[in-house]
């Protein structure tokens, strides 16, 4: 039974439908806007971070290579420093056995010296291997910076966001639509 009277309330209880309806569109294409946004710039900010830990792992692979190159060139001079010391302890040596009177070319007094040198000589090359394995290892982590860097990809960071982003608006938009 329709009475005549109730006409227009329904037609305004259909029109505030409508507008309801042309409301609620709005309002997800908004919010399904407003998702892609953030996907994009999530994307780009996965991009940028990627771009900079390889950027970050290049630099650190230089760095590990001057600090190997360091170690050698503090290894060569501690070496010789370690000469320069045994050296002048020979000297001392020779000074004082001479001065009691020992012939500094034989016997005892030959055996200190050749010791010394001895012991100098392996004080020196010790401080160089040393210095060698310090440099490996320096160039080792340096390896494996560079290992990171070449590993790192922007584009695929990116690419996953982007993917994993798409997958999220789809199932918000859907679900506003639903």
């Amino acid at each position: 039974m329709c009475l005549p009277f109730l006409a227009p309330l329904g037609m305004a209880m259909g029109a505030s439908a409508t507008a309801t309806g042309m409301a609620s569109a709005a309002a997800v294409g908004t919010m399904t806007a407003a998702n892609i946004a953030g996907v994009g710039l999530s994307a780009l900010s996965a991009y940028n971070q990627a771009s900079v830990a390889k950027d970050v792992a290049r630099n650190n692979a230089t760095m590990a290579e001057y600090a190997a190159k360091d170690a050698t060139t503090r290894g060569e001079k501690d070496a010789m420093e370690t000469r320069r010391r045994a050296e002048a302890l020979k000297s001392s040596q020779r000074a004082g056995l001479a001065n009691h009177g020992l012939d500094i070319g034989y016997g005892t007094a030959g055996d200190i010296q050749d010791n010394t040198d001895f012991f100098g000589i392996a004080d020196a090359q010790t401080v160089r291997d040393n210095a060698a394995r310090e440099a490996w290892s320096r160039r080792a982590q340096g390896a494996n910076y560079s290992a990171e860097a070449n590993a790192s990809k922007p584009w695929l960071a990116a690419g996953g966001t982007l993917l994993s982003g798409a997958g999220q608006v789809a199932s918000k938009w859907y679900t506003a639509r639903g």
